[in-house]
């Protein structure tokens, strides 16, 4: 357990990636405001056994209900006009990245509602929560847990949680599901 996302090192855990990372974090205006974290970011895109990054975000105009909602969450001390700001730098953060990374950037606006910041590296699933509170999500409280993404992802896409699964791996499967679903829901971005 951390106390604050900066307490995760998250630069270096994103930096260490060597197969996969999936961001469901709807915004990612800080990635490109704190150089650490871009940096770890090209650090892992520039590895040759990456395979992708897939970035998951929220719509800045929806007639989904749930929007202003969760937006007055994620950033309770935000006017609209400086929320729109933190989506024009999320946007041009988002396509720079897949710019300088052609073909291994993915990035989904999704209709989804998010139910839980999620990060996935490899085999490491990285969490916090959403919640009406004055304090942002990044200095709540967040998990760090071990899983086989491999073979969850495989059980996402084919709708199927065995039987045998263990409880650590359904605990682990409900992460993989929200993150999927947000894609499944959501208008593929072509950069």
């Amino acid at each position: 357990m951390y106390v604050g996302l900066h307490t995760a090192s998250l630069p270096q855990v994103l930096a260490e990636a060597r197969q996969r990372i999936v961001l469901h974090m709807a915004l990612y205006a800080e990635f490109g405001r704190m150089p650490a974290l871009a940096d770890a970011l090209r650090t892992a895109l520039t590895q040759p056994t990456f395979r992708r990054l897939q970035m998951i975000t929220v719509p800045l105009a929806s007639r989904r209900n749930w929007v202003d909602e969760f937006l007055h969450a994620l950033r309770p001390d935000l006017t609209a006009v400086q929320m729109e700001h933190e989506f024009a730098a999320s946007r041009d953060f988002i396509v720079r990245l897949a710019a300088r990374h052609e073909g291994l950037v993915e990035v989904y606006e999704t209709h989804a509602l998010p139910c839980a910041p999620c990060i996935i590296v490899d085999d490491r699933i990285l969490f916090g929560h959403y919640a009406h509170s004055p304090v942002p999500m990044e200095q709540g409280f967040w998990f760090s847990v071990a899983a086989p993404m491999d073979e969850l992802f495989a059980w996402a896409e084919a709708g199927v949680l065995p039987r045998d699964a263990t409880p650590r791996h359904r605990a682990a499967f409900r992460f993989v599901c929200d993150c999927r679903n947000a894609m499944r829901q959501a208008k593929r971005m072509l950069l």
